[in-house]
Protein backbone atom coordinates (compact mmCIF):
# COMPACT_ATOMS: atom_id res chain seq x y z
CA UNK A 1 0.00 0.00 0.00
CA UNK A 2 1.45 2.91 -0.83
CA UNK A 3 0.01 6.77 1.31
CA UNK A 4 0.46 9.84 1.05
CA UNK A 5 0.29 12.81 3.88
CA UNK A 6 -0.87 16.10 2.93
CA UNK A 7 1.24 18.56 3.80
CA UNK A 8 0.26 21.48 5.74
CA UNK A 9 -3.23 23.73 5.60
CA UNK A 10 -4.55 24.58 1.82
CA UNK A 11 -5.19 28.12 1.54
CA UNK A 12 -6.63 28.98 -1.83
CA UNK A 13 -5.94 32.27 -3.38
CA UNK A 14 -8.71 32.69 -5.15
CA UNK A 15 -12.02 32.82 -2.65
CA UNK A 16 -13.04 36.37 -3.34
CA UNK A 17 -16.76 37.01 -2.04
CA UNK A 18 -17.31 36.59 -5.50
CA UNK A 19 -15.85 33.56 -6.66
CA UNK A 20 -13.97 33.34 -9.95
CA UNK A 21 -16.35 31.91 -12.53
CA UNK A 22 -15.14 29.45 -15.51
CA UNK A 23 -17.20 31.49 -18.43
CA UNK A 24 -16.11 29.39 -21.18
CA UNK A 25 -12.98 27.60 -22.37
CA UNK A 26 -11.79 25.73 -25.89
CA UNK A 27 -8.91 24.68 -27.75
CA UNK A 28 -7.81 25.86 -30.89
CA UNK A 29 -6.25 23.49 -33.20
CA UNK A 30 -2.97 24.38 -35.30
CA UNK A 31 -4.87 24.20 -38.33
CA UNK A 32 -7.53 26.61 -36.98
CA UNK A 33 -5.29 28.99 -36.18
CA UNK A 34 -4.50 29.92 -40.00
CA UNK A 35 -7.19 32.80 -39.65
CA UNK A 36 -5.85 35.46 -37.58
CA UNK A 37 -7.90 36.90 -34.59
CA UNK A 38 -7.51 40.22 -35.34
CA UNK A 39 -7.60 43.23 -32.54
CA UNK A 40 -10.21 42.58 -30.10
CA UNK A 41 -10.69 42.86 -26.25
CA UNK A 42 -12.62 41.72 -23.25
CA UNK A 43 -15.05 43.99 -21.20
CA UNK A 44 -15.88 41.39 -18.13
CA UNK A 45 -13.79 38.69 -17.66
CA UNK A 46 -10.23 38.20 -18.22
CA UNK A 47 -8.89 35.73 -20.85
CA UNK A 48 -5.90 33.25 -20.34
CA UNK A 49 -4.51 31.40 -23.59
CA UNK A 50 -1.51 28.84 -22.65
CA UNK A 51 0.12 27.70 -26.05
CA UNK A 52 1.28 24.19 -26.61
CA UNK A 53 2.17 24.01 -30.56
CA UNK A 54 4.10 26.77 -33.23
CA UNK A 55 5.66 30.14 -32.18
CA UNK A 56 4.44 33.50 -33.94
CA UNK A 57 4.32 37.47 -32.62
CA UNK A 58 0.90 38.70 -31.01
CA UNK A 59 0.43 42.57 -30.80
CA UNK A 60 -0.30 43.08 -27.10
CA UNK A 61 -1.31 46.31 -26.15
CA UNK A 62 1.41 48.35 -28.12
CA UNK A 63 3.95 45.53 -28.12
CA UNK A 64 4.43 42.92 -30.59
CA UNK A 65 5.50 39.77 -28.14
CA UNK A 66 7.08 36.48 -29.81
CA UNK A 67 5.10 33.91 -28.02
CA UNK A 68 5.97 29.73 -27.93
CA UNK A 69 4.93 26.62 -26.71
CA UNK A 70 5.11 26.65 -22.89
CA UNK A 71 3.62 30.45 -22.62
CA UNK A 72 1.24 31.51 -21.14
CA UNK A 73 -0.43 35.11 -21.89
CA UNK A 74 -2.69 37.12 -19.89
CA UNK A 75 -5.39 39.21 -21.34
CA UNK A 76 -6.99 41.36 -18.37
CA UNK A 77 -10.11 42.86 -19.28
CA UNK A 78 -10.24 45.38 -21.96
CA UNK A 79 -6.85 44.72 -23.38
CA UNK A 80 -7.15 45.34 -26.74
CA UNK A 81 -5.03 42.29 -28.43
CA UNK A 82 -4.27 40.94 -31.85
CA UNK A 83 -3.35 37.16 -32.41
CA UNK A 84 -1.23 36.90 -35.59
CA UNK A 85 -0.96 33.45 -37.23
CA UNK A 86 -0.82 32.08 -40.49
CA UNK A 87 -0.46 29.02 -42.75
CA UNK A 88 3.33 29.30 -42.21
CA UNK A 89 3.13 29.89 -38.65
CA UNK A 90 0.35 27.85 -36.99
CA UNK A 91 -0.63 28.09 -33.75
CA UNK A 92 -1.86 25.43 -30.75
CA UNK A 93 -3.70 26.76 -28.01
CA UNK A 94 -6.22 26.38 -24.99
CA UNK A 95 -8.07 29.64 -23.99
CA UNK A 96 -9.99 30.67 -20.83
CA UNK A 97 -12.30 32.96 -20.04
CA UNK A 98 -12.17 33.84 -16.18
CA UNK A 99 -14.96 36.40 -14.62
CA UNK A 100 -15.60 37.78 -11.12
CA UNK A 101 -11.84 37.89 -9.90
CA UNK A 102 -11.21 40.38 -7.07
CA UNK A 103 -7.10 40.30 -6.05
CA UNK A 104 -5.80 42.74 -3.71
CA UNK A 105 -3.67 45.70 -5.25
CA UNK A 106 -5.14 44.64 -8.62
CA UNK A 107 -8.49 46.22 -10.70
CA UNK A 108 -11.59 43.92 -10.88
CA UNK A 109 -10.91 41.23 -13.57
CA UNK A 110 -7.31 41.59 -13.60
CA UNK A 111 -4.74 39.00 -12.74
CA UNK A 112 -1.51 41.17 -13.41
CA UNK A 113 -0.66 45.16 -13.35
CA UNK A 114 -1.84 46.35 -16.81
CA UNK A 115 1.51 47.80 -17.30
CA UNK A 116 2.74 44.02 -16.73
CA UNK A 117 4.28 42.22 -19.37
CA UNK A 118 1.73 39.96 -20.30
CA UNK A 119 3.50 36.73 -21.71
CA UNK A 120 4.81 34.42 -18.69
CA UNK A 121 6.79 30.84 -19.48
CA UNK A 122 5.33 27.80 -17.16
CA UNK A 123 8.56 25.70 -16.93
CA UNK A 124 8.59 22.76 -15.05
CA UNK A 125 4.67 22.67 -14.60
CA UNK A 126 3.76 22.97 -18.19
CA UNK A 127 3.09 19.11 -18.48
CA UNK A 128 0.49 19.16 -15.48
CA UNK A 129 -1.19 22.24 -16.91
CA UNK A 130 -2.00 20.44 -19.94
CA UNK A 131 -3.36 17.68 -17.86
CA UNK A 132 -5.26 19.70 -16.64
CA UNK A 133 -6.48 21.56 -19.58
CA UNK A 134 -7.86 18.32 -21.14
CA UNK A 135 -9.34 17.08 -18.02
CA UNK A 136 -11.20 20.49 -17.94
CA UNK A 137 -12.35 19.88 -21.73
CA UNK A 138 -13.15 16.20 -21.08
CA UNK A 139 -15.34 17.45 -18.20
CA UNK A 140 -17.25 19.99 -20.96
CA UNK A 141 -17.25 17.10 -23.77
CA UNK A 142 -18.94 14.39 -21.68
CA UNK A 143 -20.41 16.66 -18.66
CA UNK A 144 -22.05 13.73 -15.82
CA UNK A 145 -23.75 15.08 -12.64
CA UNK A 146 -20.63 16.17 -11.08
CA UNK A 147 -18.87 18.43 -14.15
CA UNK A 148 -19.46 21.43 -12.85
CA UNK A 149 -17.99 21.15 -10.00
CA UNK A 150 -14.85 19.14 -10.80
CA UNK A 151 -14.34 22.19 -13.37
CA UNK A 152 -14.64 24.75 -11.06
CA UNK A 153 -12.14 23.32 -9.18
CA UNK A 154 -9.76 22.30 -11.89
CA UNK A 155 -10.16 26.08 -12.91
CA UNK A 156 -9.24 27.12 -9.34
CA UNK A 157 -6.10 24.71 -9.56
CA UNK A 158 -4.70 26.33 -12.82
CA UNK A 159 -5.09 29.81 -11.27
CA UNK A 160 -3.43 28.89 -8.59
CA UNK A 161 -0.60 27.29 -10.78
CA UNK A 162 -0.39 30.48 -13.46
CA UNK A 163 -0.58 32.71 -10.40
CA UNK A 164 2.61 31.12 -9.21
CA UNK A 165 4.12 31.45 -13.13
CA UNK A 166 3.53 35.23 -12.94
CA UNK A 167 4.26 35.92 -9.85
CA UNK A 168 7.11 37.27 -8.61
CA UNK A 169 5.88 40.81 -10.38
CA UNK A 170 7.60 41.55 -13.71
CA UNK A 171 8.94 45.29 -13.78
CA UNK A 172 6.99 47.55 -15.82
CA UNK A 173 8.28 47.68 -19.72
CA UNK A 174 10.52 50.71 -20.57
CA UNK A 175 8.47 53.87 -22.23
CA UNK A 176 9.68 55.16 -25.00
CA UNK A 177 9.21 59.26 -25.35
CA UNK A 178 6.18 59.57 -26.60
CA UNK A 179 4.19 56.46 -25.32
CA UNK A 180 1.79 58.70 -23.26
CA UNK A 181 1.16 60.30 -26.71
CA UNK A 182 0.68 57.20 -28.68
CA UNK A 183 -1.36 55.47 -26.04
CA UNK A 184 -4.06 58.68 -25.74
CA UNK A 185 -4.07 58.07 -29.37
CA UNK A 186 -4.93 54.73 -29.40
CA UNK A 187 -7.26 55.11 -26.34
CA UNK A 188 -9.43 57.74 -28.53
CA UNK A 189 -10.10 55.28 -31.55
CA UNK A 190 -10.81 52.56 -29.13
CA UNK A 191 -13.52 54.33 -28.03
CA UNK A 192 -14.40 55.21 -31.69
CA UNK A 193 -13.15 53.15 -34.19
CA UNK A 194 -17.09 51.73 -35.12
CA UNK A 195 -17.40 55.95 -36.22
CA UNK A 196 -16.56 57.31 -39.35
CA UNK A 197 -13.15 58.05 -38.31
CA UNK A 198 -10.40 59.97 -40.51
CA UNK A 199 -7.14 61.04 -39.27
CA UNK A 200 -7.94 64.67 -40.14
CA UNK A 201 -10.80 64.10 -37.09
CA UNK A 202 -8.53 62.47 -34.52
CA UNK A 203 -5.68 65.49 -35.51
CA UNK A 204 -8.75 68.06 -35.13
CA UNK A 205 -10.01 66.77 -31.68
CA UNK A 206 -6.56 65.84 -30.29
CA UNK A 207 -4.90 69.34 -31.45
CA UNK A 208 -2.19 68.12 -33.00
CA UNK A 209 -0.79 67.55 -36.81
CA UNK A 210 -1.65 64.57 -38.79
CA UNK A 211 2.14 64.20 -39.90
CA UNK A 212 3.11 63.92 -35.93
CA UNK A 213 0.43 61.64 -35.03
CA UNK A 214 0.56 59.27 -38.31
CA UNK A 215 4.52 58.94 -37.17
CA UNK A 216 4.14 58.41 -33.30
CA UNK A 217 1.35 56.10 -33.61
CA UNK A 218 2.79 53.73 -36.26
CA UNK A 219 6.44 53.48 -34.22
CA UNK A 220 4.10 52.66 -30.97
CA UNK A 221 2.10 50.15 -32.50
CA UNK A 222 3.59 49.29 -35.97
CA UNK A 223 0.13 50.22 -37.63
CA UNK A 224 -0.76 53.45 -39.19
CA UNK A 225 -3.71 54.72 -37.60
CA UNK A 226 -6.03 53.85 -40.06
CA UNK A 227 -4.79 50.40 -40.29
CA UNK A 228 -5.29 49.99 -36.74
CA UNK A 229 -8.90 51.20 -37.08
CA UNK A 230 -9.54 48.50 -39.67
CA UNK A 231 -8.06 45.76 -37.36
CA UNK A 232 -10.07 46.71 -34.35
CA UNK A 233 -13.34 47.20 -36.58
CA UNK A 234 -12.08 42.96 -38.15
CA UNK A 235 -11.70 42.02 -34.59
CA UNK A 236 -15.05 42.92 -33.38
CA UNK A 237 -16.71 41.41 -36.19
CA UNK A 238 -14.78 38.34 -35.20
CA UNK A 239 -15.92 38.23 -32.00
CA UNK A 240 -20.10 39.16 -32.96
CA UNK A 241 -19.27 36.31 -35.37
CA UNK A 242 -18.48 33.35 -32.82
CA UNK A 243 -20.67 34.79 -29.76
CA UNK A 244 -24.06 35.92 -31.27
CA UNK A 245 -26.32 34.84 -34.21
CA UNK A 246 -26.96 38.05 -36.00
CA UNK A 247 -26.83 38.29 -39.15
CA UNK A 248 -24.10 39.33 -41.08
CA UNK A 249 -25.17 41.98 -42.76
CA UNK A 250 -26.07 43.28 -39.16
CA UNK A 251 -22.71 43.03 -37.61
CA UNK A 252 -20.51 44.93 -40.77
CA UNK A 253 -22.87 47.74 -39.72
CA UNK A 254 -22.36 47.24 -36.00
CA UNK A 255 -18.65 47.60 -36.54
CA UNK A 256 -19.18 50.12 -38.91
CA UNK A 257 -19.35 49.22 -42.56
CA UNK A 258 -21.67 50.88 -44.69
CA UNK A 259 -21.74 47.95 -47.14
CA UNK A 260 -21.74 43.82 -46.40
CA UNK A 261 -19.70 43.98 -49.84
CA UNK A 262 -17.10 46.28 -48.36
CA UNK A 263 -17.20 44.47 -45.05
CA UNK A 264 -16.91 40.87 -47.01
CA UNK A 265 -13.86 41.96 -49.07
CA UNK A 266 -11.81 43.62 -45.79
CA UNK A 267 -12.81 40.55 -43.46
CA UNK A 268 -11.44 38.24 -46.36
CA UNK A 269 -8.23 40.35 -46.98
CA UNK A 270 -7.40 40.17 -43.67
CA UNK A 271 -8.50 36.97 -41.74
CA UNK A 272 -7.92 34.57 -44.84
CA UNK A 273 -11.60 33.56 -45.22
CA UNK A 274 -15.53 34.95 -45.71
CA UNK A 275 -17.13 36.27 -42.25
CA UNK A 276 -19.85 33.29 -43.37
CA UNK A 277 -16.68 30.26 -43.64
CA UNK A 278 -15.18 31.91 -40.04
CA UNK A 279 -18.59 31.59 -38.29
CA UNK A 280 -19.03 27.90 -39.64
CA UNK A 281 -15.79 26.60 -39.15
CA UNK A 282 -15.92 28.17 -35.24
CA UNK A 283 -19.44 25.91 -35.10
CA UNK A 284 -18.82 23.38 -37.01
CA UNK A 285 -15.03 22.59 -36.05
CA UNK A 286 -15.36 22.95 -32.40
CA UNK A 287 -12.68 25.90 -32.10
CA UNK A 288 -14.33 26.62 -28.72
CA UNK A 289 -16.77 25.54 -25.94
CA UNK A 290 -18.97 28.33 -24.77
CA UNK A 291 -21.03 27.41 -22.06
CA UNK A 292 -23.32 30.17 -20.64
CA UNK A 293 -21.97 32.12 -18.13
CA UNK A 294 -23.97 30.78 -15.16
CA UNK A 295 -23.97 27.03 -16.47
Amino acid sequence: MIQHFMEGEVCPRFCSQSRPQLYYMGKILPELSSYPRIMHSHANHVEISIIYSGTSRYMIRDNKQLIRPGDVIIYNSNTVHDELSSAETQIGSYFFAVGNLELPGLRPNALIPDDCDPVFHIGKDFDKVIELCESMLGNLDHPCEWSKYITHYLTQALLEIIWGVIHTPAEPQGRRGNYYLGQKIKEYIDKRYCEPLTVKKMCEDLRLSESYVSHVFKDMLGYSPMQYILRRKIGEAQTLLISTDYPISQIARMVGFDAQSHFNQRFSKYVGISPSQFRKNYKEKGAGRKPSPKG
